[in-house]
This record gives C-alpha cells, sequence and structure tokens, in this order.
C-alpha cells in the first residue's frame, strides 16, 4: 500500500451525497459502508480556498476470506478515467489512498467490494462529515480487528450505562429510553429507536475486543482501570485504553499527521431529531492524555 501523503484523489466540495445498497454514513472522520468486511473512505481538505480534497480509502477485513476494493473515477459522457484494486486477505488492515487520478467536478468516485458497487459519490457531493483520517495503523492484527468493529459502529447512538444487552450493540424491536447514571429513577435519558444499534462506553469497547477473539472479562470503565493493566501515557499506542471511573476511550493515534491524536468513544454527542443521542464518534485524545484522572491501559493478549 502506498502511504497516505503519496495517494490522492481530488475533488470539489458542495452539498449532498448518493450511495447505494449498504451504505450508512457516519458523521465523524471515517464514513464507513457497512459491510462485511468493512470498507470505507474519507476526505480530507487539500487547500485553504476552492473545496479541493484528496480521498483515502479503506479496507478491515475481519473476515476468513480474501477481499478485493476496487476505487475508480467515473465521467459521465465520457466514461471511467482511472480504476485499481487492492487486495486484503484475512485479518489484514489495509488503509491509504490507492488511486493517482483528479477528479473534477461533475465526475463520481465509486467504491467496488469484490465487484459489487459498494457506494457512488459525485465530486460536487463528498459531505462535510467525510474529513480527516483520524486513524493511524497497529502492525497487531487483533487491534485491527478490534478497530474495524469499532470504526463500524460509528454514529450508532449512546444508550447509557442502565441499557442492559442494549449498551452491547443490540438493536430493539420498538423504540425504548433508557436511563442514565441513575438506574430506573425517573424519565429515560437516552432514546434508541427500533433497528439501530446502540452502545456505551464500556459497552462498545467489550464488543469490539470479543469480536477481535481477545478474551476481555471487564463489562464496566471501572473494572477496566481497575483490572487492565496500566501503562505509561508516554508509550501509549494505537488500541490500547483511556480510563477514569466512568468512562473508556480506545487511543487512535494521529493517523492524519496533524499533530492532533484521536480516540474512538461511545458519549452522548449530539441530539437526533427523533429525540436519541448520537454515541460513536472520533474525539481528540489531547484532553484524555492531559487529564490525570485518565490512565492508559493495554488489553492483554493484543
Amino acid at each position: 500500500m502506498r502511504s497516505f501523503r503519496e495517494c490522492a484523489m481530488l475533488a470539489t466540495l458542495s452539498i449532498g451525497v448518493s450511495v447505494f445498497a449498504f451504505t450508512s454514513p457516519a458523521r465523524a472522520d471515517y464514513t464507513f459502508y457497512r459491510t462485511e468486511p468493512h470498507t470505507g473512505a474519507c476526505w480530507n481538505k487539500v487547500n485553504a480556498y476552492g473545496g479541493v480534497y484528496q480521498v483515502t480509502n479503506n479496507l478491515l477485513n475481519g473476515t476468513a476470506y480474501t477481499h478485493t476494493a476496487t476505487v475508480q473515477n467515473y465521467r459521465p459522457g465520457v466514461g471511467l478515467q482511472s480504476s485499481e484494486s487492492y487486495t486484503a486477505g484475512p485479518g489484514e488492515w489495509k488503509v491509504g489512498g490507492i488511486a493517482h487520478v483528479a477528479i473534477v467536478p461533475g465526475d463520481e468516485f465509486r467504491y467496488y467490494l469484490n465487484g459489487a458497487l459498494i457506494a457512488g459519490i459525485p465530486a460536487h457531493g463528498i459531505p462535510f462529515y467525510m474529513q480527516n483520517c483520524k486513524v493511524a495503523t497497529s502492525p497487531s492484527v487483533k487491534i485491527r480487528t478490534a478497530l474495524s468493529y469499532g470504526l463500524a459502529a460509528l454514529d450508532s447512538v449512546y444508550t447509557g450505562a442502565c441499557a442492559g444487552n442494549y449498551r452491547f450493540g443490540a438493536a430493539p424491536s420498538t423504540g425504548v429510553w433508557h436511563y442514565g447514571a441513575s438506574c430506573n429513577s425517573g424519565q429515560g435519558n437516552y432514546y434508541q429507536p427500533a433497528g439501530v444499534r446502540g452502545f456505551d462506553c464500556s459497552g462498545l469497547v467489550y464488543k469490539m475486543f470479543e469480536y477481535a477473539g481477545v478474551p476481555f472479562g471487564w463489562t464496566s470503565s471501572t473494572a477496566m482501570k481497575n483490572g487492565i493493566p496500566q501503562i505509561s501515557k508516554s508509550y501509549i499506542q494505537v488500541g490500547d485504553l483511556l480510563v477514569k471511573y466512568g468512562h473508556v476511550a480506545v487511543y487512535l493515534g494521529d493517523g492524519d499527521g496533524d499533530g492532533i491524536p484521536s480516540v474512538l468513544e461511545a458519549t452522548p454527542e449530539w441530539t437526533n431529531p427523533d429525540g436519541s443521542k448520537t454515541g460513536v464518534i472520533i474525539s481528540n485524545a489531547t484532553s484524555y492524555l492531559q487529564d490525570s484522572a485518565y490512565t492508559a491501559h493495554r488489553v492483554p493478549g493484543t
């Protein structure tokens, strides 16, 4: 794979997005198309004015099979301008732009997985939430697999800590309200629509490492802080946990080289029109690294 800085596609930004089956865009740094394996693309601004963007594509393969992604630039009325493919074997995590092409206004960015069209995004329709690729790669297959689960959960709703199995990603058959920190007291704080996955902070982390096949016996932030071996923050790596009593986040490193590291976390970030709160997001890690209440922990077996 070429590095992020070696590979670029240029596009002009406006509004709107056109996507195909199996897509579910996340309002976060990566937009993942919810397939198995997980596929994604995000756009990084190149110039200060005018809306020129650079695209990074990814293929996070947590399966036992080999998969192939193809990225194309299609020009209506003219035809295919470029096409380039890359393959991820079982457990491989491929991140980085792969094609040197310029997408001009009117062109379309196309992403195929194993020959099936996953997404088609016009150059004039790159949405705001597809900017900035924040996730650094890890040499550990298990960490990459855990992150593929967590990143594919971007935009899931926040359930709070009193949601039972629903805080581990289960989707209810009908809409349900969950309590916040004080379980079974008063009106529910967090709404989970029917058929929509939800997490709280520790539920997300638990499911990420369970998905990666890592023995993980901690189901709360308190248990993680007390039970998972602590490391110095100066030695923190992608996939390590930043934990305080009451919250946990997963360290993502500085994937876009802007000097600002990121974390993946489940926290009530903003309220959606239906009353639910978007929970799984990518955030700035700086405050967690500087706050003495948060300690760094490395999950055994990763």
